[in-house]
């Protein structure tokens, strides 16, 4: 072992056995709504373009959710109220196309429609009270819907876990006003044109999301009963 090597594991032995517990046919797991979400995000951000421009011609733009965590902040009860806040984050992914001035003179200025691609990051924690969803395991040490309980005797170790509360977006709406910085006036060229490289963008995304949760269910089989009627024709 060499002075860099703190530890060494040599697996030895692993072996796996099970057993399958048949369920009813018409056992199902099913996503149960718990609320609808509505949120607000306002960001504000200095986008560095790789060129001069002239002027922005187009932005698409996409929001990306790379994080939706519900973390709990009230200990659930029997009928599992919970208030708790749900931590929302991801990007804005905007393609900006705009026109460059290469070509410059007294009657007009002529360049190339360049594009460049950006992630605007945010992050928020939004509360998120009275939703109701399942608790299989109400005490203290296994009332996270993210975390696990370690109990330990004579080297045994249970591990309850709550389905976590997911989201799912729905629509988002952005209002934008993206300002030109530092606007540099062009020499030789036409009057009171000019150059920026750094644009200033304010958003206002408004996000429709749903929280749900997993939970298994067992939907009762419905019978149909069939009656005859028999004609019974009198002589």
């Amino acid at each position: 072992m060499s002075e860099k090597d703190c530890t060494k594991v040599t697996p030895i032995l692993c072996d796996c056995t099970s057993t399958c517990d048949p369920v009813e046919p018409n056992t199902f797991l099913l996503d149960q709504v718990l609320c609808k979400l509505s949120c607000q995000i306002d960001i504000e951000a200095d986008i560095e373009l790789d060129q001069e421009a002239l002027d922005i011609k187009d932005i698409n733009k996409d929001v990306c959710i790379t994080q939706c965590e519900f973390i709990e902040v009230t200990t659930p009860t029997n009928d599992c109220s919970l208030s708790g806040k749900m931590f929302l984050g991801g990007h804005v992914r905007k393609n900006i196309r705009y026109s460059t001035a290469s070509c410059v003179d007294e009657h007009g200025i002529c360049g190339e429609i360049r594009h460049c691609t950006v992630n605007v990051p945010f992050k928020c924690a939004i509360p998120i009270t009275d939703v109701f969803p399942d608790c299989s395991f109400t005490e203290v040490a296994t009332q996270s819907f993210h975390g696990r309980k370690l109990t330990q005797f004579d080297q045994a170790i249970w591990q309850p876990q709550n389905v976590p509360v997911e989201c799912e977006l729905n629509s988002v709406t952005i209002n934008e006003r993206d300002l030109y910085q530092n606007r540099v006036p062009i020499s030789y060229g036409p009057k009171d044109e000019a150059v920026f490289r750094t644009v200033r963008e304010k958003m206002v995304v408004n996000i429709e999301a749903t929280l749900f949760q997993k939970r298994e269910c067992t939907i009762p089989k419905t019978t149909t009963t069939t009656t005859a009627q028999a004609n019974v024709t009198r002589r």
